[in-house]
């Protein structure tokens, strides 16, 4: 995922210096500046209580004032961002306070060097989900998708009911992998479609969806897996033999 890291305000913590981690959105409530050409960054308060204003291009249409980059004089590019981390550089601010001290190499004592950060659990969430969705179709970030994985049976009654048994067994032996135990899904409502069930596991998000179908019935069975980790609607699907498929999710833990 993109994100951004900017200098930051240290407010009532105190500190020498703090960084802010952000995700780029439009609907961020905050604002920040960063350089395209150096990676420098930082938010408005700072921005504007420190950096230059750059002289104006005639050229150019600014919509904001144009503020210079303090390492490269490059004109710095808007954009609004959500927060979901915050760093700081304590020193020795609380240490000496607490006499909180260590023996160096020379064995003298001295204050800790201090740092703390916080992390915004339920705000990451939610911002990852805003960051990486489509308008009709919600994308996780592997990492904290609520399952990996989505099996499809077929559906009752139908020419290829006789591939549920695959789906079972899928279920039971992807489930014995120790990075997938308790990370997988078996839609059994099998009087819905393989294709309705589809559509509603794309929009859910599962990172993978394995569907037993009527390739699944043939001398050779071919498993469809269809991948829902691109920003898009879209599902990049494959066909893959029972071993292709272990192998495929097994060296994508890794």
């Amino acid at each position: 995922m993109i994100f951004y890291l900017v200098l930051g305000t240290t407010g009532n913590i105190g500190g020498s210096e703090s960084h802010e981690f952000h995700f780029p959105a439009a609907i961020g409530e905050d604002r920040l500046y960063v350089c395209e050409s150096c990676g420098y960054g930082a938010n408005e308060e700072l921005v504007t209580g420190t950096a230059n204003v750059c002289r104006p291009d005639s050229t150019a249409d600014y919509s904001r004032t144009p503020f210079c980059c303090p390492g490269c004089n490059e004109i710095l590019t808007f954009t609004p961002g959500i927060e979901v981390g915050h760093t700081f550089l304590l020193g020795k601010k609380y240490s000496s306070i607490f006499k909180a001290e260590f023996l160096n190499s020379k064995g003298k004592p001295e204050f800790f060097h201090m740092g703390c950060y916080g992390l915004g659990v339920s705000r990451i969430l939610a911002a990852a989900v805003e960051v990486l969705s489509t308008a009709t179709a919600i994308r996780w970030p592997k990492l904290i998708a609520p399952y990996q994985i989505c099996i499809i049976p077929p559906k009752a009654g139908s020419k290829e009911e006789g591939a549920g048994n695959m789906a079972d067994h899928l279920f039971q032996h992807l489930s014995s992998l120790p990075h997938l135990q308790g990370d997988i899904v078996l839609d059994d409502r099998n009087h819905m479609t393989i294709g309705r069930r589809l559509k509603e596991a794309n929009r859910l998000g599962f990172p993978y969806i394995i569907v037993c179908g009527k390739k699944a019935l043939q001398d050779i069975p071919l498993i469809e897996l269809h991948t829902c980790l691109s920003h898009d609607d879209v599902l990049q699907s494959k066909c893959l033999t029972h071993s292709e498929l272990f192998q495929h999710l097994q060296q994508d833990s890794s």
